[in-house]
């Protein structure tokens, strides 16, 4: 059987007060949104509350999914694979195996984006220093991910880039 090692990068827990907030933002937002709106005629007044609650329930739901969800990197049978978690669901982004990958380095070593490339971040810290990025090649287009690896989960990346013959290993 192939080791497996996963690491799970979680947020701060989101308060009760900060999710009270921003539902009665929301109901206020919404009712100033119709008395203003209602001056002009009633519907003019309906039409406003319907495009502000969901405008209140689109940033609300955007807060609170960026708020809710953590990532989990895996590496199993030499291969990395970055997912995303949102309560019981789960969505796996990458599948990247150890031949397509061009370098591995910490966030601060990288080149000057490219537009051509396209960048993923799977991170919850905003504190650069401990990010690192893994290039690679997807269906021949060249894409970054940005991770916030451990060390051990470093580590075991390294050497399994070291058993299959990749000599593009993370530069510390």
């Amino acid at each position: 059987m192939s080791p497996i090692l996963k690491q799970t990068v979680r947020r701060k827990n989101i308060s009760f007060w900060k999710i009270l907030a921003m539902i009665v933002i929301s109901v206020v937002i919404t009712n100033v949104a119709i008395d203003f709106f209602s001056r002009y005629g009633a519907s003019s007044g309906s039409i406003a509350a319907l495009v502000s609650l969901l405008l209140c329930t689109a940033i609300c739901g955007r807060i609170l999914y960026k708020n809710l969800s953590y990532y989990n990197y895996r590496i199993i049978e030499d291969e990395l694979m970055v997912e995303r978690v949102i309560g019981r669901s789960n969505h796996i982004f990458f599948h990247i195996k150890p031949k397509d990958i061009k370098y591995i380095k910490p966030y601060h070593e990288i080149e000057e984006y490219n537009k051509e490339t396209k960048e993923y971040k799977f991170v919850v810290d905003g504190n650069k220093a401990n990010w690192y990025v893994v290039e690679f090649l997807k269906d021949d287009n060249l894409c970054r991910v940005i991770l916030e690896p451990n060390d051990a989960f470093l580590s075991a990346l390294n050497r399994n880039l070291e058993r299959v013959g990749n000599d593009r290993v993370i530069s510390s």
